[in-house]
């Protein structure tokens, strides 16, 4: 497949160095596997303005500033975001020194635009504002790239997709990630819900990461079958390591948001189960979010607090620490879109105890896998994994080969199937 001269728009939300959940290194994985075959420009709310990719030009909006006077937003060096491939090919000679956008919005000014990018969370209080100041000022920065289609990851970018759709009648792709039904419940209809709707009925092709979320979206958002093509998340290659403990205790890792969506009931009825027929397990709860307090009260009242080490939030060195010193990894989701983390545990050598509502359980075909709310069902998988060596060397052996399948560059394959299909109206 010849893809060299499609010019790709990416609208994305986080990005490596600047992380909050698995969005971010979905995102750069995905910019990774595609950046051989096309030219990618990638627009986010706030970039690192040191952080470079070959073949990526990576726009953050917080690095405009606002000129009141004229009512101009205005970047001084546009090039100093291309990579160096970018900036010296004669492709992307073009590129402006100086971007300048005319902005006189009575109901988002440029100051409080400039403002909203540069706010240190991503999300936060002011989520709804910045998903329409980025829509806003996307919309006319766009008018200064050349691209051929329209790439949107998750629904804070997706009313920016649309505006572009709606205005050049370029083809526009939404990747699903998550779902409002996912995070909040089955039947919620809200603003976000609505956002999700109507990108995915104005988009050419959906990209879930999962069959599990093509079938949320055909059910929940009642888009058609036909235009929904799952696109699996994968990992990078790491350097994967063991640390040899001397204690005697069994460690379990739960990794993720402290939220409904991730089964903090079932993860704590788990927990006590296993406590009552093990007194040397430790589970590690890696994460945080508006269960915490919930959940560290549960465990405090049944007196296990001795069995469960909270860590907050951890950043990445920390996270691969525990996951070469732990025993197994436990996943309750209660609907989960893919689950990232899950793929880094098994990547690390971890048996893993995963629900069967998560997406990721279809590329990991040797895990042992229960219903969200089969409790007895985990505690006993969670026992036999730390109790009995032939099914933890068993299920390390299958998955490390599972995990060899998996690769960024499989995804972008999938992906550049589509770009070609919409471009150029061939499937190859």
């Amino acid at each position: 497949m010849e893809f060299s001269h499609y010019k790709v728009l990416m609208l994305g939300w986080e990005f490596p160095p600047i992380l909050t959940g698995g969005l971010g290194p979905a995102c750069y994985g995905l910019a990774k596997g595609l950046s051989p075959f096309v030219d990618l420009t990638l627009i986010l709310p706030r970039s690192d303005i040191h952080f470079k990719m070959k073949k990526v030009n990576i726009v953050g909006l917080n690095h405009f500033d606002y000129d009141d006077y004229h009512h101009e937003l205005v970047m001084n060096d546009y090039k100093q975001f291309a990579s160096v491939e970018l900036a010296t090919s004669e492709v992307m000679s073009p590129y402006p020194s100086e971007v300048k956008l005319h902005y006189e919005n009575h109901d988002l000014s440029g100051g409080e635009a400039k403002s909203l990018f540069n706010e240190q969370d991503s999300y936060g209080q002011n989520i709804m504002r910045k998903v329409y100041a980025y829509a806003e000022v996307v919309e006319r920065l766009a008018d200064k790239i050349e691209f051929d289609i329209i790439h949107a990851h998750d629904w804070i970018t997706y009313q920016a997709g649309i505006r572009l759709k709606k205005k050049t009648g370029k083809p526009f792709v939404v990747h699903v990630h998550s779902l409002e039904t996912d995070r909040v419940n089955p039947q919620a209809r809200n603003q976000v819900y609505d956002i999700e709707r109507e990108g995915m009925l104005t988009a050419d092709r959906v990209f879930p990461v999962s069959e599990y979320t093509k079938d949320t979206i055909i059910n929940h958002y009642h888009i058609p079958s036909e235009k929904i093509f799952p696109v699996y998340n994968a990992i990078d290659a790491a350097e994967v390591y063991k640390i040899e403990r001397t204690d005697k205790e069994k460690w379990v890792l739960f990794l993720g948001r402290i939220t409904r969506q991730k089964g903090p009931e079932f993860l704590f009825e788990t927990m006590l189960k296993l406590c009552k027929r093990m007194n040397n397990v430790r589970f590690f709860i890696a994460g945080t979010g508006d269960q915490t307090d919930w959940l560290k009260e549960k465990v405090n009242e049944a007196g296990i607090q001795n069995n469960v080490t909270f860590t907050g939030f951890i950043k990445r060195d920390k996270i691969q620490e525990l996951l070469a010193s732990v025993d197994a990894y436990f996943m309750p989701s209660v609907s989960e879109p893919f689950g990232l983390s899950a793929l880094e545990a098994a990547q690390f050598n971890v048996p893993c105890v995963l629900s069967k509502q998560s997406g990721v359980s279809e590329v990991l075909h040797n895990i042992l896998k229960a219903d969200c709310w089969d409790t007895d069902k985990f505690a006993n998988y969670l026992y036999g994994v730390l109790h009995y060596k032939g099914i933890h060397d068993t299920m390390v052996r299958l998955t490390a080969n599972d995990v060899k399948n998996i690769s960024w560059d499989n995804s972008a394959r999938e992906v550049l199937k589509s770009y070609k299909h919409l471009i150029e109206g061939k499937n190859d």
